[in-house]
């Protein structure tokens, strides 16, 4: 972390894509508790015009932009001191020329971080980058760069020095992952120190796109499906949510569990907490628990973060209800893990003529439907007769287009099971009245993928460097976004390791975290709207 010297006032200037990273970084750590900062953006150079009394910290990308701001602020010092840390490596030229523009001699340092991207755990990292695909598919030239400089920043971050291996039927994959390679060798110096112990996966999301379609029942993966989650902060009724687990032990423990277990576990607490100070109440439901927390302040001040939780889960426990999204999401499964076509179109009909049924999972449902019986002689058309005509042209389109992105010949032919080695088992979910019992069967593409790599089986995933003399470590990232059900996995896996069953340790990353809203607003960019059903 950063030590300034004295206990002056300092500023501290960043740019749009590092503010999130000094939020999660600096907030934890022990200057900022014991000094005071003014947090500026570098290009609100009109905001505090020279004073000389401040030390200045800039912590930015080391993008052209960002250099052409600095040399103006340089030539025309506003500040003291500037310490100047960049969170990807900075080419020589850039560092000549704030050199040359640093007459006055205030610069006191000059440091590459490696924080180019979005920490939002120690296993799941982001760039917080959408929409980065052309009318093609293809990944812009601005999006790959930020990519390739984000795992760079990620692997030196780490300090590792991996064996490069890309999706084979990708050449956005290939194109980034070439260029990883070729840092790598080029600016060998940077990994000197580095651990040769890690597979780098880079795999596009084509190669499994049922996933960012369906709803979730684990704690973390449905509030980002329903409240949406940016940079672990939610609104959930009008009040901004912080979820961290660094500063919230009731989040960290309940990061993966389902639905019924959280509901379960603050009753415990609850109980725990009336036990003590000698209070009988009835706690049945979700509302039972949240009207108890308005009525005993006191347990707000005991319990510390548990009953923004109760709110959480109430509004969550709501939409459940409001949408009967238990029932849309039993036939997801079913539509997902079972492949019984009769079963599954029978249903299908029944909830599109259910008023319950959102847009969004209308959307879902149907779209799950044509990726699942693709190239069988599936009904799509009679189904789309079947909703309502403001949104028959729109998931038609949108249905075509991703199609073409990730149906059939373009993700693996054991996506939905077949002979993959996917574990499909039922897991029934207790919990109290209000959060009733649900199944989930699926398991990402992900599990697939993680289990051929522990094997050494990656036939379609061809190697760009040396292979790596051990395989402790895998980084994966997801061209096109990764999710938290993926996420979910990955934790769960991690968590594995750490208890003593073995295994790599994982690393999820990707350019955004999806959600439905964000995956299906991709594709219908596509075909020139935005999706209304989200």
């Amino acid at each position: 972390m950063i030590q300034l010297a004295g206990s002056q006032m300092k500023l501290l200037l960043m740019d749009a894509e590092t503010t999130p990273t000094v939020s999660c970084a600096f907030a934890q750590s022990e200057v900022m508790q014991k000094e005071v900062y003014i947090f500026d953006r570098i290009e609100n150079r009109s905001s505090a015009e020279n004073i000389k009394n401040l030390k200045c910290v800039v912590f930015v990308r080391p993008t052209a932009e960002n250099i052409d701001r600095l040399v103006k602020e340089l030539q025309e010092p506003r500040f003291s001191q500037y310490y100047l840390y960049f969170t990807n490596t900075v080419n020589k030229f850039d560092v000549k020329r704030l050199a040359e523009s640093d007459k006055n001699e205030t610069v006191r340092e000059v440091q590459e971080l490696f924080l180019d991207g979005i920490p939002l755990r120690k296993d799941l990292f982001t760039l917080n980058l959408y929409h980065i695909f052309n009318s093609k598919f293809e990944v812009k030239d601005y999006a790959a760069d930020r990519i390739k400089s984000g795992i760079i920043a990620l692997l030196l971050q780490l300090r590792k020095n991996p064996a490069v291996r890309y999706q084979k039927n990708s050449p956005n994959c290939q194109k980034i992952a070439d260029e990883v390679a070729q840092f790598i060798r080029r600016e060998n110096g940077l990994f000197e120190n580095a651990k040769r112990d890690t597979t780098l996966l880079v795999i596009e999301r084509f190669q499994d796109i049922a996933t960012p379609l369906l709803n979730q029942w684990t704690y973390e993966a449905m509030i980002h499906e329903m409240l949406t989650l940016t940079n672990n902060r939610c609104t959930c009724a009008d009040q901004s949510v912080v979820l961290s687990e660094l500063h919230d032990d009731f989040f960290a423990k309940n990061i993966t569990s389902n639905f019924g277990e959280i509901g379960q576990n603050i009753k415990t607490l609850i109980s725990e907490f009336q036990e003590k100070k000698h209070i009988n109440k009835n706690l049945e439901s979700i509302q039972d628990m949240k009207k108890f927390v308005e009525d005993y302040p006191q347990f707000k001040k005991i319990s510390g973060t548990v009953s923004k939780h109760v709110s959480l889960v109430g509004e969550l426990s709501s939409l459940v209800q409001k949408h009967n999204l238990l029932e849309v999401s039993e036939l997801e499964q079913t539509i997902v893990s079972d492949g019984d076509h009769n079963k599954c179109i029978n249903k299908i009909r029944s909830l599109l003529k259910n008023s319950k049924t959102r847009d969004v999972d209308m959307f879902r449902l149907i779209m799950l439907y044509a990726l699942r019986f693709q190239g069988s002689s599936n009904e799509l058309k009679s189904l789309l007769e079947q909703v309502p005509p403001r949104l028959k042209s729109e998931i038609e389109k949108t249905c075509k287009v991703l199609l073409s992105y990730g149906g059939a010949g373009r993700h693996p032919a054991d996506l939905f099971g077949g002979q993959s080695t996917i574990d499909i088992t039922k897991r029934f979910i207790k919990g109290l009245k209000g959060v009733e019992n649900i199944y989930t069967q699926h398991s990402p593409y992900l599990k697939s993928l993680v289990e051929m790599c522990q094997r050494g089986r990656l036939e379609n995933y061809p190697l760009l460097s040396n292979e790596c003399e051990r395989n402790d470590n895998i980084i994966v990232f997801i061209v096109g976004g990764a999710t938290y059900e993926e996420a979910a996995f990955v934790r769960n896996l991690n968590e594995k390791r750490a208890q003593g069953f073995g295994g790599p340790a994982v690393v999820l990353a990707g350019n955004c975290m999806l959600n439905t809203k964000s995956f299906l607003d991709e594709f219908s960019e596509h075909h020139g709207k935005t999706t209304k059903a989200v």
